[in-house]
């Protein structure tokens, strides 16, 4: 009896050892290493640390940086001390799959891909800790940046001022949603507002929005409830959004305001929508949905011209979209010092609508929009980028075409050395039958940096940017990652077409092509906010015209260097 005990408790006993026997070991680190890994270092010596074939995912374990790690100083000591870590059950909800589905390599970049992608992390690694059989363990390590954000702001564009006084944390305990409370001083309006974002609503992949803001020349507030697409494997996503936003809107001319509207604009709309995941590399998604729009304007009574006073637009819709999987890591490409994620092939976008008097709309209309943009390396270190967007509507009882908008971009960017890159890019722009509350022009704010906001009126524009830059390397007080531009902007804005009554006469070198040199200084904080480039740019302008001044600072924050 005993012999055959012991037989059973050995045969029992046997799987266990032979599955331990077939467990291959990964990263090879403790967590202590792991809990200080160097991003960047780790990358450049283990270049291959992904998956090589299809396993299915077993456990997954978070280890969480804090925005210093090194605590080499008192300030980051503090900072970390002050500072509360993404939650597990945070990152957790990032992960695009659970335990016990099939990831392979390209979900393992995709996990990455989406930590990096959060404004509270600085950086992400997903890393294979062991394979037994077919079942993988990762381990995921990421790094915090300081979130909450007491602070006065001040940003110049085009000769206007803009300034704010706000409390924001994008990361509140640790939990990944975001709040903000601002009192704003711009160009076109004054006022205080809040907002509120929760990636996880209830624990769950849906996502809620809230923003309600009391402004000197209305209000505004907006709410979107959503299950978005995720992750790009990610079957199905449902959403429905409301806005309503009174205000007053400018006409602007030569960056001054020659006319101010009364407008009020209601909006709703839901969609659903249904995919396949990656299909031999491509991911194409299905929406079905449905717009509500009304908007209404009450014009000056010296306006000249024929006033429309109100629009409504009440359609079902149906939409396209179609994306490659494709992307890369880069470092220096359009950021400073840190790690980035580009997105290579295509990409496009269409939708079609019809608006009609019996779903409540005004009139008969079809209304049209489109994206498609493509991206490769043409050569190792040359980047090149395409894209085209078009929108509009077509009256089918007046036979005419309406609010028509095409955008066309390209842009080149050779990486010439280690620290040297050259920028260029080229934009056209082309309207049609504008509607009088809407506006094309160039200026400061749209990348004219030597000219006033809104200088330039018209219904045709482009602009050509060449920038010669410098990613220094240099890393002052372990915040800072520091890069230089030297820049040349050249563009025009024209009316092709019959311009609007109300515009003036135009005539002077100011109307021709304009054109400006300048430097800028690029400031990327590696402990802050992850979706933020600091920029100052000091510009002359080589066309003189009114309100043109000798030299104009540009003072703003933007995603890209």
């Amino acid at each position: 009896m005993r012999g055959i005990c012991t037989l059973i408790v050995g045969l029992l006993l046997t799987p266990a050892v032979t599955a331990a026997t077939d467990c291959l070991a990964g990263h090879g680190l403790s967590d202590a290493e792991l809990e200080t890994l160097h991003f960047t270092r780790y990358r450049r010596a283990h270049p291959e640390h992904g998956l090589t074939a299809t396993h299915v995912l077993g456990e997954v374990r978070y280890y969480r940086q804090n925005v210093f790690p090194e605590r080499e100083h008192w300030l980051a000591r503090q900072a970390n001390r002050f500072n509360t870590l993404t939650r597990e059950s945070t990152l957790r909800y990032a992960f695009p799959v659970e335990s016990g589905s099939v990831v392979d390599e390209t979900l393992r970049a995709e996990a990455e891909r989406l930590y990096r992608d959060k404004p509270f992390l600085y950086d992400a690694l997903v890393l294979v800790r062991r394979i037994c059989d077919d079942r993988v363990d990762l381990d995921v390590v990421v790094r915090d940046v300081w979130t909450l954000t007491p602070g006065f702001s001040v940003s110049r564009s085009g000769g206007d001022n803009e300034t704010s006084v706000s409390l924001s944390d994008v990361n509140v305990l640790g939990k990944g949603k975001s709040v903000s409370v601002a009192y704003f001083d711009d160009r076109d309006r004054a006022g205080a507002f809040l907002e509120y974002v929760d990636p996880n609503l209830w624990g769950s992949r849906w996502t809620g929005a809230l923003l309600a803001a009391d402004n000197d020349d209305g209000d505004r507030y907006g709410l979107t409830i959503e299950r978005p697409f995720y992750a790009l494997d990610t079957q199905y996503a449902l959403g429905l959004s409301g806005e309503h936003f009174t205000r007053e809107q400018d006409l602007e001319f030569l960056g001054d305001d020659l006319f101010e509207l009364d407008a009020e604009s209601n909006a709703f709309s839901l969609y659903a929508a249904r995919s396949d995941g990656r299909q031999e590399g491509w991911i194409n998604r299905y929406y079905l949905g449905y717009r509500f729009v009304e908007e209404s304007f009450e014009f000056p009574a010296d306006f000249p011209g024929p006033l429309e006073t109100e629009r409504r637009f009440s359609y079902p819709f149906i939409a396209w979209q179609s994306i490659q999987d494709q992307f890369t890591q880069g470092s220096d490409v359009e950021r400073v010092g840190i790690t980035e994620d580009l997105k290579l092939g295509w990409s496009s976008y269409a939708e079609l609508g019809w608006s009609t008097d019996r779903l409540g709309g005004e009139g008969d209309f079809l209304l049209l929009r489109g994206s498609a943009a493509y991206r490769r390396f043409v050569d190792d270190g040359q980047l090149l980028s395409l894209s085209v967007g078009a929108s509009g509507r077509y009256d089918l009882d007046r036979r005419a075409s309406e609010d028509v908008q095409l955008d066309l971009q390209i842009s080149y960017l050779w990486q010439q050395g280690e620290k040297w890159r050259f920028f260029t890019s080229g934009r056209y722009n082309h309207t049609r039958n504008l509607p009088l509350d809407k506006q094309l022009t160039l200026g400061g704010d749209s990348g004219l940096r030597g000219y006033p906001t809104r200088y330039q009126p018209g219904d045709r524009s482009f602009l050509v940017t060449i920038e010669q830059r410098y990613h220094s390397g240099a890393y002052p007080f372990g915040l800072f990652r520091v890069g230089y531009a030297a820049f040349v902007d050249v563009g025009r804005a024209w009316f092709d077409d019959p311009a609007p009554d109300w515009v003036p006469t135009r005539e002077g070198d100011h109307f021709g092509t304009l054109a400006n040199v300048g430097l800028g200084l690029r400031l990327e904080s590696v402990r802050t906010r992850r979706d933020r480039v600091f920029h100052i740019d000091v510009s002359r302008p080589l066309v003189d015209g009114p309100d043109v001044d000798d030299w104009e600072i540009t003072l703003s924050g933007k995603q890209r260097f």
